[in-house]
């Protein structure tokens, strides 16, 4: 049998290592449960560590790695177990060491949705909570299998958002370049051919070739100063408040706060739906179901609505009222309240809104990129119009 060498905290907390034989990794890791060692580092002598495909984890590892957990479990695979066969065969070394973390605290006896909480930080929000209502309900491979069908979902529509503003993206960062490279390898050619003396031109005209005169001159000083631009909407991105207040400002916005309010109604929905169907109090679900929303605005009447609802008010008096949903949505509602089928027409809200919000997005796309190369067309031709007006008032030609 393999012999493998092993780093651990014994139970007094002590740093120890040392050598084992055992059939396989799995044995070695029950020989050190027992010797009551927690091992960070487990390799076979002789052998190299272990080499992953990939350092961190991406979403669709972490939507896969729930997704197989479920069916693990659902196999009747036992709960340890089923996390031994995930770490040793997942080929991210984040999801690895997250899932060996999650099984060292299970085997100190915690519950899985705290273990979870702890070990699997980027998990949504409302993933614990399903978790701890499947442990409850003894469901606990149905609410992994939901977990992983949200963030599936979850994971679709970020990508449909991408995809929309993909192309229109690429357009107007590409005319940018254009532009830059217009004013500084071409506007002082232009300018050369005018002399120093630009008093008599038009003042779009000196503006234009005074910009790229100076361009061109300060390539160094416009390098650091477009890299400055670029480090300062980077930070701003990152800041929380302003990405709040950008959020906000694009739903409020035609037709881009149209696609976003589809896709938000379609994250609720589908959230409630699930913690609903999972066991959850109707309250609970509207919680779990708020974190999936990203709008201030509507959280926040989300949340007053939820307050009417613990107050007696039906939820569909309580959604239109406070939460604002168009009369479709609420008529939805009312009906699955009356039939005592909640979570199903919740369900059936989440597809018609993501359905929607995928032909919101296409019509988005087909409008960003006519905008994109507009405004791309109106920025070059400016420049162009002032160097034409600017060789028109030197020569006097007539146009």
């Amino acid at each position: 049998m393999p012999t493998y060498l092993y780093r651990g905290l014994n139970s007094d907390g002590a740093e120890v290592d040392g050598r084992l034989t055992a059939a396989d990794e799995v044995e070695a890791l029950r020989q050190l449960e027992v010797q009551r060692i927690a091992p960070f580092k487990l390799n076979e002598a002789g052998l190299e560590p272990r080499k992953y495909e990939r350092k961190k984890a991406r979403p669709q590892d972490r939507f896969r790695f729930m997704r197989q957990l479920s069916v693990l479990l659902k196999a009747g695979t036992p709960l340890l177990d089923a996390f031994d066969s995930l770490s040793a065969d997942e080929p991210c070394k984040d999801l690895a060491e997250q899932a060996l973390s999650v099984r060292r605290d299970l085997r100190s006896g915690a519950q899985l949705s705290l273990a979870m909480r702890d070990g699997f930080v980027d998990l949504p929000a409302y993933a614990p909570r399903l978790i701890e209502l499947g442990e409850a309900t003894g469901q606990l491979p149905k609410a992994l299998a939901d977990i992983s069908t949200q963030m599936e979902h979850d994971l679709k529509a970020a990508s449909e958002i991408r995809n929309a503003l993909a192309y229109p993206a690429f357009l107007a960062v590409a005319g940018v370049f254009a532009i830059v490279f217009i004013f500084l390898f071409v506007v002082p050619r232009f300018a050369n051919l005018l002399g120093d003396d630009r008093s008599s031109l038009p003042a779009l005209s000196r503006w234009v070739i005074e910009t790229g005169v100076f361009m061109s001159e300060n390539m160094l000083q416009t390098g650091v100063l477009v890299a400055g631009v670029v480090a300062v909407v980077f930070a701003l991105s990152r800041n929380k408040g302003v990405r709040t207040s950008v959020s906000e400002l694009m739903h409020r916005m035609p037709v881009v706060g149209s696609f976003l309010t589809a896709s938000e109604v379609a994250r609720w929905a589908r959230a409630c739906g699930t913690a609903l169907s999972g066991g959850a109090p109707l309250v609970d679900a509207l919680v779990l179901a708020e974190s999936a929303v990203s709008s201030v605005r509507r959280k926040q009447g989300l949340a007053e609505a939820r307050r009417a609802i613990r107050s007696g008010e039906p939820i569909d008096a309580a959604l239109k009222t406070h939460a604002g949903f168009d009369s479709m949505t609420v008529n939805l509602v009312r009906t699955g309240r009356a039939s005592a089928s909640l979570d199903e027409m919740l369900l059936f809200v989440a597809d018609l809104y993501e359905e929607e919000s995928r032909n919101r997005a296409k019509r988005l796309t087909s409008l960003a990129e006519p905008l994109a190369i507009l405004f791309i067309a109106m920025v070059v031709g400016t420049i162009v119009i002032s160097l034409v007006l600017a060789m028109t008032s030197i020569y006097d030609i007539a146009i």
